[in-house]
């Protein structure tokens, strides 16, 4: 009669699960079966966070530039129209842009003529992080971001 449950059988497993803890656990008095979701924002909103990315051009006219990316989208081409503007035959006039997504930078190709590669490895979209080298066009860009914990102004 091991898999058969009595009458009583409810009553008892009620008590089982209302008894108070008695200095150790087993599986028979703790029920597992649930989960409750706690929103990503209970954690991550309690750290401030000080955020700083850049781009380091370091293969263009000889000489290397730096370039702040911020949070809004951020247009990489040949086109004087583009955020950042690389005249090169080799990059397309709208070659890549950049997202900040979800606490992440995002690279994605625009459908460019030689491609968007990321650490020597052609691709279509990525999340780029710390020191990623990206090759657009034959411009070589390295990805920097640098994160600090920013003092709560509201404890002082």
């Amino acid at each position: 009669m091991a898999g058969i449950m009595g009458k009583g059988s409810e009553k008892s497993k009620t008590e089982k699960l209302d008894r108070s803890y008695s200095g150790s656990w087993s599986e028979d008095d703790v029920d597992f079966s649930t989960t409750s979701q706690i929103k990503r924002e209970t954690f991550t909103g309690k750290i401030p966070v000080a955020r700083r990315a850049y781009f380091e051009v370091v293969s263009f006219d000889e000489k290397n530039e730096s370039i702040e990316l911020g949070e809004g989208e951020v247009i990489v081409g040949r086109s004087p129209k583009s955020d950042i503007h690389l005249p090169i035959d080799n990059v397309s006039r709208r070659h890549a842009r950049i997202l900040f997504r979800n606490e992440e930078y995002h690279i994605e190709d625009l459908n460019s003529t030689n491609g968007l590669y990321v650490n020597g490895v052609r691709v279509e979209k990525c999340v780029l992080r710390n020191n990623d080298q990206i090759e657009i066009g034959g411009v070589k860009i390295l990805f920097r971001e640098e994160m600090t914990f920013k003092k709560d102004e509201t404890t002082e």
